[in-house]
């Protein structure tokens, strides 16, 4: 099944503005304890999204399933991305670092559900790496040692892909939401009891939570499970191709950080490296990928 491009769009535009507000966030508060609030505020309000609305609960396997994933999706990704956030990595260089993940995570879920990448899907991966360099070309020196802990953000986004399209396709994306943050919650947390800073702009912080917990963590994660489910994982991280260019837009007003040509080029391969990257492979590779996962549980 295609990606529909309003939900791409929406997508996109979701994850991007994660990256300026969460540097944000981290400016005023340590990030582990700012992830750790974010975690709990949004385990509690949707798991009351999903018990209001009646939405199935995973259980056994299904819910081993969902914490691995979980933890992969969330307190890895994001905990090695706001930490390289307050150690000084630029938001628009963690947006790259975590634009590689088309290509790895097309080539482990290639692996991993054997199934073959179409030139189309190819395509799109190429143009999303020249993308992505339009729009930071200028900064490709900006990474710093904070840089590692954003790498290994991106691999747990990358394995998270994968492991959910693997064993968790069934799983509602209101419970599972849920359930993936608030397994994240307590490892977190551990790891903020090792920081020594406390909040220095409480107004800042909870308006930066606020945006992050709703906008970020309930909308976000729960278009990441939904998209995954419909188009696979891979299909899912070429969207976030041209999450530079949008970051860069978004850092504008909110960062003082003025878009450069590069942006502009970047937004046009993005969008095409999307719209490639994200279509529908041929018929026996579209059911081998649904079926695989399937066999599997």
């Amino acid at each position: 099944m295609r990606i529909k491009p309003g939900f791409a769009a929406g997508t996109v535009l979701v994850w991007a503005s994660g990256y300026p507000v969460g540097a944000l966030a981290v400016a005023v508060a340590p990030p582990f304890l700012m992830t750790t609030i974010r975690f709990a505020l949004a385990a509690t309000l949707m798991a009351l999204v999903a018990l209001v609305t009646s939405a199935r609960w995973p259980r056994g396997w299904p819910l081993v399933h969902t914490c691995v994933a979980g933890l992969l999706v969330q307190a890895c990704q994001f905990s090695g991305v706001y930490l390289g956030l307050r150690l000084g990595v630029p938001a628009s260089v963690t947006a790259l670092i975590i634009s590689c993940t088309p290509v790895l995570t097309a080539v482990v879920a290639a692996r991993v559900f054997r199934v073959r990448i179409g030139l189309k899907q190819l395509a799109g991966l190429a143009l999303g790496v020249a993308a992505v360099l339009a729009a930071l070309w200028d900064r490709l020196g900006s990474f710093g040692s904070g840089a590692v802990f954003t790498v290994l953000g991106m691999l747990g986004f990358v394995a998270g892909g994968v492991y959910q399209q693997r064993f968790c396709r069934d799983t509602d994306f209101r419970s599972g939401n849920a359930v993936q943050h608030a397994v994240s919650v307590p490892v977190v947390g551990l790891l903020a009891l090792t920081e020594n800073a406390g909040v220095t702009d409480w107004r800042q912080f909870w308006l930066t939570m606020v945006f992050l917990v709703l906008v970020n963590s309930m909308g976000g994660a729960s278009l990441f499970l939904v998209g995954v489910r419909n188009g696979g994982a891979a299909a899912m991280t070429t969207l976030s191709s041209v999450v530079p260019s949008v970051t860069a837009l978004i850092a504008w007003p909110l960062l003082g950080q003025v878009p450069t040509t590069g942006v502009v080029i970047g937004l046009g391969l993005g969008f095409l490296a999307c719209w490639l990257g994200t279509a529908t492979p041929s018929s026996s590779v579209a059911r081998t990928a649904v079926e695989e996962p399937a066999s599997g549980r």
